[in-house]
């Protein structure tokens, strides 16, 4: 075993790249092939396995959802190997379309920018250590929620046992969307000791992102007749695209500096987007919440789908209508909220349709929303039933979307005016969470005003937008704090002004850059888009930058206190100490145990990263759970942590929470009296900062 955590995950995060193509390769080629959708068998070699890669993450969540709900991981597993046998007797069999001239060049620098993306990604979010130092990356807040349900898939099946809540017997975990987390436990198990839910976790990332990419290739390839050296450059440029945000670096930087001398502490923590109602970029998206951005990819899957056959016979369009109805049946359980955006983008076009005599269309996408609903049923019966102790419902509200510096200075003002105020300056809240694709979007629109209904793509893109717009600018979730649904419901909007700014950037400089003359109207264009897009990138490699060295700032003091990822500035010896004893745990008690922190810190990160047992209460996912309840067993946990050096005591209270194993650190109370506890009983671990206990309470 590899002495360094980094390597120890580096090493685990490459075998489950290559494993993950099972799932994220294997199914959409042989589909592909089997249905000669999108014109497969006609394709390119590497446009095969771009088609390939968007159709395996549209329908690959739902297929192994199904499998695994109403059989086992065993036959789940079996069924994977099985189609990656047909995959590679079909990848030997196929006679491959010869590849020459410059269309050689491009696709190997479309491998080098794949290979490239993925080992940068790992490096991204890896945990770094420096000796007896570990550090996460900032994004690790949301990763505690997911690698614990990845886990928990992996301890108890589909749906999971919920990780963090047991309040005397078993719950399924059940008010989640929680496909993204099923492949990711799938590829764990293959796995085994190579990889844990952490590590599939960061290499679903790695495949999230070439999904993305795959999908912004397939998408213009489709929508543009030009000729294949052409359409892959223009695919390239979309993909650079990806790096390209809106102003957020600007404000939050300022937000930074000014709390750092206000306060002693830097708030946003590190998440440059937190400054305001965020539109997340690319890169923050797909490493934040790759369970959102595949939802979207399968949407598009499924609305390309349609496109690709609108001329084509009843057979072709029969068979694009399953595999569309199975992609959107996927995106309902990787990302409620996007597949609402598109839910209602679906019904407006199909009206439209069959108003602009496309009735065929239209009923097709008829048939593809009923299969979406007949093969997402069980999920949405879980969802909307079982064992949730909170009703289940779609938490929205109307409400115009807030522009936070407002509330700096008028925070006093009726909501109502708030609401004007929120509505007059929603051009501005734009433009600084856009960017360079705010001015691009304009830019589209003007170029296509006389010629956009020559082309259907248009007109479905314009729709898309308009919805995205409506439900990001007036509408909001409210089931926590922030507003998820205003977050989310963007990446569509966001994909849409990516694929026009290709458009734009295409049309009005159609031989490069480099010939334009000095003073003419395209050089001045030129000029200030590359403003916005340099602003743009600074934006995202400053995002990039504080995300993975924050937890070292903090140590470093440049971030200073209060801090929520520590109390002073020993993070780094804190989190390895934590690693080794999670390790210890996992390694060395029952994997039906529940284990128990002190409760009163609701997202403890390195529990969630590195621990695979169970726990009585945590907020990690508490999904479903009503607040008066956890607050209530949060109170009786936290008890163990306090003042008390009586065993008893903590006795009783780990009988009637069911809790096997008690992790003291110390920055818990207890820790001051951990000498009398070790006089009457040995810690099973201890290091500097954890002290891991048994509990007598059978």
């Amino acid at each position: 075993m590899l002495n360094s955590f980094t390597l120890q995950d580096i090493l685990g995060c490459l075998v489950a790249c290559l494993l993950f193509a099972l799932i994220f390769v294997a199914p959409g080629y042989t589909i592909g092939w089997l249905l000669d959708l999108f014109d497969f068998t006609r394709r390119s070699f590497p446009a095969r396995f771009v088609i390939a890669i968007v159709l395996s993450t549209a329908v690959s969540p739902i297929i192994i959802f199904l499998v695994y709900h109403f059989s086992s991981a065993e036959i789940t597993i079996s069924l994977l190997l099985l189609i990656g046998i047909a995959f590679a007797i079909v990848l030997i069999r196929t006679k491959q379309v010869s590849i020459t001239g410059e269309s050689k060049g491009l696709y190997r620098t479309a491998l080098l920018v794949a290979v490239g993306w993925t080992i940068l990604s790992i490096l991204f979010i890896v945990d770094i250590q420096w000796g007896n130092r570990l550090y996460y990356n900032n994004i690790s807040y949301d990763f505690t929620t997911r690698v614990a349900i990845i886990n928990a898939i992996t301890r108890t099946g589909v749906p999971p046992i919920n990780p963090s809540y047991y309040p005397g017997h078993s719950i399924r975990l059940t008010y989640l969307y929680y496909f993204w987390y099923i492949p990711c436990s799938i590829v764990a198990q293959i796995g085994s000791s190579l990889i844990n839910g952490y590590t599939a976790m960061i290499a679903s990332v790695a495949w999230c992102g070439l999904a993305l990419m795959a999908t912004i290739a397939l998408y213009l390839r489709l929508r543009s007749p030009q000729s294949n050296t052409k359409i892959w450059k223009s695919s390239l440029l979309g993909i650079s695209l990806l790096l390209v945000s809106g102003f957020d670096f600007i404000p939050a930087l300022t937000e930074m500096i000014m709390t750092r001398l206000a306060t002693g502490g830097a708030y946003p923590d590190g998440d440059i987007e937190h400054w305001n109602e965020q539109i997340t970029a690319w890169i923050g998206s797909v490493s934040w919440a790759p369970h959102h951005v595949a939802a979207l990819i399968a949407c598009l899957a499924g609305v390309m789908l349609i496109h690709s056959v609108r001329s084509q016979n009843a057979s072709k369009q029969i068979k694009a209508g399953v595999v569309a109805g199975l992609a959107f049946a996927s995106a309902v359980g990787l990302s409620i909220y996007v597949t609402l955006v598109f839910m209602l983008f679906w019904g407006l076009w199909m009206i439209l349709l069959f108003f602009r005599n496309e009735r065929r269309l239209s009923l097709l996408m008829g048939l593809v929303g009923i299969i979406a609903l007949i093969t997402a049923s069980p999920f949405l019966v879980e969802l909307t039933g079982g064992n949730n102790s909170a009703s289940f419902g779609i938490p929205i509200t109307l409400s115009v979307r807030a522009f936070v510096p407002v509330l700096l200075f008028l925070s006093n003002y009726p909501p109502a005016l708030l609401h004007w105020i929120f509505l007059l300056v929603l051009p501005l809240n734009y433009l600084l969470e856009l960017g360079f694709f705010f001015v691009t979007g304009i830019l589209w629109i003007k170029q296509q005003k006389d010629s956009w209904k020559q082309n259907p793509f248009y007109f479905s893109e314009i729709i898309l937008l308009a919805v995205t717009i409506f439900i990001g600018s007036f509408v909001q979730s409210t089931t926590i704090a922030s507003n998820d649904l205003g977050w989310r419901a963007w990446l569509p909007g966001q994909f849409i002004l990516l694929i026009w700014s290709v458009d734009v950037i295409n049309k009005l400089f159609p031989n490069g850059c480099r010939k334009l003359e000095r003073n003419s109207a395209s050089a001045r264009i030129f000029r200030q888009l590359r403003i916005f897009a340099i602003i743009g990138l600074m934006t995202t490699v400053t995002d990039v930058i504080l995300l993975r060295t924050w937890p070292m700032l903090v140590d470093a003091g440049v971030t200073g206190f209060p801090s929520s990822l520590s109390p002073d500035t020993q993070l780094g010896k804190r989190t390895f100490a934590a690693r080794l004893a999670y390790d210890y745990i996992n390694l060395h008690t029952p994997e039906n145990i529940l284990i128990q922190d002190n409760p009163t810190d609701p997202l403890n990160r390195p529990i969630g990263l590195y621990a695979d047992r169970a726990m009585a209460i945590s907020g990690h996912t508490a999904f479903g759970v009503s607040m008066q309840d956890f607050n209530s067993r949060t109170d009786s946990v936290a008890k163990i942590f306090a003042f008390s050096a009586n065993w008893a005591e903590i006795n009783q209270t780990c009988a009637a929470n069911n809790i096997n194993i008690i992790i003291a650190t110390d920055l818990d109370p207890l820790w001051k009296d951990l000498p009398i506890l070790e006089q009457q009983r040995n810690p099973i671990y201890q290091n500097q900062y954890y002290a891991v206990f048994q509990c007598e309470n059978q």
